[in-house]
């Protein structure tokens, strides 16, 4: 197999490697001729809308449309794996470089990222220095908060939410001591026999968690303050709860479960070490699909970062190569560029945090796009619906309620869909549940059964998708696999205003891919109809 090749170290690059790095790093470019060709759309098409180019748009405040009651852990959220790795060559290095002294990390809450992987090492028993590995990253941890803080205070919609690691930090003292300098003029490079046993001196766990309370002491009011009181991880919080706020996720390596946010680390998927580019996707792609079926109030923390030593490098599994087996020369896709498409296939359902190398444009756009179901559509929409503790589905724009309507013939097996004005004590024929069949469908669809088990079903239609404006009729539930015209996609979907908002859905008719809805002209008559349409964005 031979080392992948390319012209260049890619788009967005702000630094020209010294010639031994480059050596390393000029395969890293895969951009436009690697796929096939086509012009980027709005959710991206090329391997470089996923990979190293952030673009040029900036994505500032992209949280302040979300309701303030929305759970961080029903939110997607792009994020950087090793945040501030931009030294070392390409076995160390994760992001483009924009600069040190987390002139990086100010490039990255910009274009959109909003959580962020920060390694960390004691210098000089005083100050925190940001490391991969025995590798200083020419940024320190005063750099990261002063940053993360102008960056909030200029933008207090957006909140950041840090996994915070202590680097190596234990053990005996080694020749490698970044201690005397605040921004410490450190050794390029280490030796091949530096490893995590030598350290800037010999610190404990306690003297890691002490000097992190300074810190937080330092930087009053920037930390959401239950994820760093040090008396336990917090519950998880509302986005109200953490606008302008930096949320510690989790303090690793520091011998203490007293910080960060519950269930940070339970959801989570890194494999930082899978064997091949094929295997680290499938182990993503697993834990984003998970993500997205879970209605639980869990955090999902996804690395879709890995590497192999120097078999298989970050950029590498993030950006794909090209490899030459038996004179015939394939492509193996990036993580990267697999999650864009992934995500570009559908608009539903959060992806949680996922912690990205060289992350570009379109596929932080696509994690971005996740919280869509989070964004107030206004009043209300005819494609929107609010289900009540009673059972009832009442239309968000019109507020009558989904009935039951009369049977087609005496056998009472199917008949229309209608609405009317929701009553006070809701009758049988106005109560609906949602159920995902047990023999059937993989795609984590519902049916939407009346109280007598009826199914809502799109009709039939001599096997032609009916066009919008269709009434909806209830019908006998099918058993088989191929019944999407009784499958619907639920989608949450807030209505009201970013301050006081309500949870409610749009109901996403498999076969059809329109929206559960009313007619505009009989929205008024008790025995309306109840339609399809065209899903509001």
């Amino acid at each position: 197999m031979s080392r992948p090749t390319s012209p260049d170290i890619g788009a967005g690059s702000r630094r020209r490697s010294r010639p031994l790095v480059r050596l390393l790093t000029v395969c890293a470019a895969l951009g436009a001729g690697l796929l096939a060709p086509g012009a980027a759309g709005a959710a991206g098409s090329r391997n470089q809308d996923a990979y190293r180019d952030l673009g040029s748009t900036t994505r500032l405040d992209w949280m302040a449309n979300i309701a303030d009651d929305t759970s961080l852990a029903a939110m997607s959220l792009p994020g950087t794996h090793d945040t501030l790795s931009v030294h070392g060559g390409a076995a160390v290095q994760t992001q483009e470089d924009f600069g040190d002294s987390a002139k990086t990390l100010k490039a990255q809450l910009e274009h959109g990222i909003r959580a962020i992987d920060i390694r960390v090492r004691v210098s000089g028993g005083v100050s925190f220095t940001v490391h991969h590995g025995v590798v200083y990253q020419k940024a320190n941890f005063d750099d990261v908060l002063s940053e993360t803080r102008a960056f909030l205070k200029k933008y207090p919609s957006e909140t950041v939410v840090m996994r915070l690691r202590s680097e190596c930090p234990y053990g005996k003292s080694g020749p490698v001591d970044c201690a005397h300098e605040q921004k410490p003029k450190c050794p390029e490079g280490q030796s091949d026999s530096d490893d995590c046993s030598k350290k800037p001196q010999p610190v404990t766990s306690s003297d890691v968690r002490t000097l992190f309370g300074k810190y937080v002491s330092n930087y009053r009011g920037l930390f959401y303050s239950p994820s760093v009181s040090g008396g336990g991880s917090a519950p998880v919080p509302r986005l109200a709860d953490v606008r302008g706020k930096l949320v510690l996720g989790s303090f690793d390596n520091v011998d203490s479960g007293a910080y960060g946010i519950q269930t940070f680390n339970k959801n989570q998927e890194d494999h930082w070490n899978a064997e091949t580019v094929d295997r680290k996707w499938d182990y993503v792609k697993g834990n984003v699909d998970k993500a997205a079926r879970d209605e639980n109030d869990e955090m999902y923390v996804t690395y879709a970062s890995a590497s192999k030593g120097l078999t298989r490098l970050p950029f590498e599994y993030a950006g794909g190569y090209w490899q030459e087996q038996g004179g015939v020369r394939t492509e193996v896709q990036g993580v990267n560029y697999r999650l864009m498409k992934h995500l570009n296939a559908g608009d539903s359902g959060r992806v949680g945090t996922v912690m990205m190398d060289f992350p570009g444009w379109a596929l932080i756009d696509n994690i971005i796009s996740r919280n869509n179901g989070h964004i107030p559509k206004g009043g209300g929409n005819r494609a929107i619906w609010l289900v009540n503790s009673d059972k009832t589905y009442v239309n968000s724009q019109y507020r009558r309620c989904m009935v039951r309507g009369p049977e087609f013939d005496s056998s009472k097996s199917g008949g229309l869909v209608t609405q009317r004005e929701c009553q006070s004590k809701a009758p049988s024929s106005h109560q609906w549940g949602a159920e995902k069949p047990t023999s059937f469908d993989s795609k984590g669809y519902f049916q939407i059964k009346t109280s007598t088990g009826k199914c809502l079903t799109v009709p039939y239609n001599n096997g032609t998708p009916p066009s919008a404006g269709t009434q909806l009729f209830w019908w006998d539930c099918e058993t088989r696999w191929f019944s999407g015209s009784q499958m619907w996609n639920v989608v949450p979907t807030k209505i009201g205003s970013v301050s006081d908002s309500k949870k409610s859905f749009r109901f996403i008719n498999n076969w059809t891919n329109l929206c559960l809805s009313m007619d505009p002209a009989t929205a008024s008559a008790n025995g309306g109809k109840v339609t399809q349409d065209t899903c509001p964005k």
